[in-house]
């Protein structure tokens, strides 16, 4: 059995105000030694063989593991006769090691699949292997590049160059060594460091170092402040939501247009520029348990725009952005094919139809085998109708930005789940208000059987609409099918438009519509109302509903309307806080062009002939709901 082993021979002055003169991997934490919740770590997982390699406080170490027994392990105290560096400790303990180790810091704070790290290196046939993550300080960090297969090109130690672009890809002190290439390592200094000299020794000397990626939890506990921070992680359940025990949520994040600018095809790092607020969102998304996961379609390699090597550099670029603002993400995948051909410099092997360009999935198959996610608690963000394809592909929630294309390629149809105004409004979305949202269309379900028609109605931007995608997620989970029939379809193209709240609408044609569809359940073509043009295009999409399938009208005309509220079976108004809804009008129309003073009259001019009918129209509801602001 491969044995692991445990350096514990730093003398700790660090966090001396909280052990006193014991030796730091004795240092209390929630409960347990930061040494004793390794050793509970490595027996959960079948391991059997632990070497402790110790300096400072080697008997008190010894005295508290015994032989182990109290893990049900066989653990071996080893003290070094004089301080040697961490890669010295080991270097002299080779003879007592088997072929094959694993090599971890006594004053880490880690839950890691160790098995899983091994079959990885077994696979990759490395000489070593290094468990590396991006993490929210790669500045003060030993950063590791690697090439196209993960295999590492160079260690970039601690302190970095001014100015210097490196990807966020840190050495979080946890690794795995064959014994013959560690021993062949010569030309060491006295007090030889593993990740300042025996790697670079490694690579120099032609030997094979493996990155082993990995958002699993690793942190250093080797401060008071860090030692505080690891403990609020451990009790609040971080650690173990960002191990492999079980699927994790993930966000994943569309690039061009929703993390930077969307310029064209970015083939220079210079030209990728973070859009405003981004790094600060993706930072809080960062400390959630959330995984954050980049999946982008990047053609300008088939078409020989830039290199695989240089689109590398591009996205060290975006890294070292992130990184300012203390933000990072757990991946980014990228499809780097395109199957249309014609262009100068294209190369001919990345030319075909992929499995991997969005919306096909393979980026997220991909993406939930290495990163053991949980697609049906997951959310993608992007600012193309590709984007949205492929969460409605693999059955993720969907939020569109208004940043960069905003949704308006008309490469596919369909509607976004949500709509945002960028990415911090879209993480604020899923973080602040979509759990309220879900508590209320979970409650909402229960009032729903299999055939039913759901009105949903209340004043415009007051969370109909997220009311009702969220409600046909929950209503999936239960098994049932549903179809949601946006009102706002049916809005009149400006000129054409008549007086009053309903004279907006083309109510005999939305009433005959839904006549067809609730009543018959026969498909209907039906239009879309574009806002920014202000016109109604016609025959934009189809709907069908079969006989079991839960029908959602949602609009304003669905509790107006005497006809619309006599076909449903479960009427709901949707209310929320007024300052929120104004806030919310006022983004909707900053967003379509108008100015403060136009967005002002419009507002008060709804106030005065929308609000008092559509209030008055909760008096046909079965029940209110109210989404309180975030």
């Amino acid at each position: 059995m491969t044995p692991v082993v445990i350096l514990a021979g730093g003398a700790g002055t660090r966090l001396r105000s909280v052990t006193g003169d014991l030796p730091k991997p004795l240092a209390p934490v929630c409960g347990d030694t930061l040494l004793g919740r390794q050793l509970t770590m490595i027996a959960s997982q079948g391991f059997s063989d632990v070497v402790v390699l110790t300096g400072h406080g080697a008997q008190a170490i010894a005295d508290y593991c015994g032989d182990g027994s109290k893990w049900g392990l066989r653990v071996r105290c080893r003290a070094e006769s004089r301080p040697r560096g961490t890669a010295g400790a080991v270097i002299d303990a080779l003879d007592a090691l088997a072929e094959r180790f694993v090599v971890l810091y006594g004053d880490t704070v880690l839950e890691v699949d160790l098995k899983r790290m091994l079959a990885a290196h077994e696979r990759r046939g490395a000489d070593a292997t290094i468990f590396v993550h991006p993490n929210d300080h790669p500045f003060d960090s030993d950063v590791v590049e690697v090439d196209a297969r993960d295999f590492v090109r160079a260690v970039h130690a601690y302190p970095h160059p001014e100015g210097a672009t490196l990807p966020n890809l840190v050495n979080a002190a946890l690794y795995v060594f064959e014994r013959r290439a560690l021993g062949a390592v010569a030309g060491l200094p006295e007090k030889p460091d593993l990740a300042r000299h025996v790697f670079l020794r490694m690579l120099a000397s032609g030997l094979t170092l493996f990155a082993y990626r990995s958002p699993e939890y690793v942190k250093d506990a080797g401060t008071p402040e860090r030692l505080r921070k690891v403990a609020l992680d451990i009790e609040s359940g971080r650690v173990d939501g960002l191990s492999f025990k079980a699927p994790a949520p993930a966000v994943f994040l569309d690039r061009d247009g929703v993390l930077n600018d969307n310029v064209g095809y970015v083939s220079r790092p210079e030209q990728l520029r973070l859009l405003p607020g981004v790094g600060e969102a993706v930072a809080r998304l960062n400390r959630t348990a959330y995984r954050s996961v980049v999946v982008t379609n990047q053609p300008v390699v088939a078409r020989g725009d830039c290199s695989e090597d240089q689109l590398a550099d591009i996205h060290a670029r975006l890294d070292t952005l992130l990184a300012g603002d203390g933000a990072y993400v757990d991946r980014l995948f990228y499809c780097p094919h395109q199957p249309d051909g014609g262009y100068p410099g294209e190369v001919e092997r990345l030319k075909f139809a992929c499995g991997c360009r969005k919306p096909e999935t393979g980026l997220i198959e991909r993406a939930v085998r290495e990163l053991a996610l949980d697609l049906s608690r997951s959310w993608c963000i992007g600012d193309a109708t590709s984007d949205m394809e492929l969460a409605r592909r693999v059955g993720m929630r969907f939020v569109l930005v208004r940043t960069g294309l905003a949704g308006r390629d008309g490469k596919h149809q369909g509607r976004p789940d949500f709509v945002a105004a960028d990415l911090p409004a879209a993480i604020a979305f899923i973080l602040d208000v979509w759990p309220a949202v879900r508590q209320q269309a979970l409650a909402l379900a229960e009032t729903i059987a299999p055939g039913a028609v759901v009105a949903i109605g209340g004043l415009a931007r007051s969370g109909k609409s997220s009311l009702a995608s969220e409600l046909k997620y929950v209503l999936r989970e239960r098994g049932h099918r549903t179809v949601i029939a946006p009102l706002d379809d049916w809005l009149r193209s400006e000129p054409e438009r008549k007086s009053g709240v309903l004279g907006r609408y083309d109510l005999p044609g939305l009433e005959a519509a839904m006549t067809r569809l609730i009543v018959e359940r026969k498909p209907i073509a039906t239009p879309r109302y574009d806002p920014l043009l202000r016109r109604s295009l016609p025959d934009a999409e189809t709907l069908a509903a079969a006989p079991g399938d839960v029908i959602v009208v949602e609009g304003i005309p669905s509790l107006v309307s005497d006809r619309l509220g006599a076909m449903a079976s479960v009427r709901v108004f949707v209310d929320c806080d007024e300052d929120e809804r104004r806030r919310r009008f006022e983004r909707e129309y900053r967003w379509r062009g108008w100015a403060g003073p136009e967005i002002e009259t419009a507002y008060q001019s709804r106030n005065r002939d929308e609000a008092p009918l559509v209030r008055s129209s909760a008096e046909n509801a079965d029940l209110t709901i109210r989404l309180a602001a975030p």
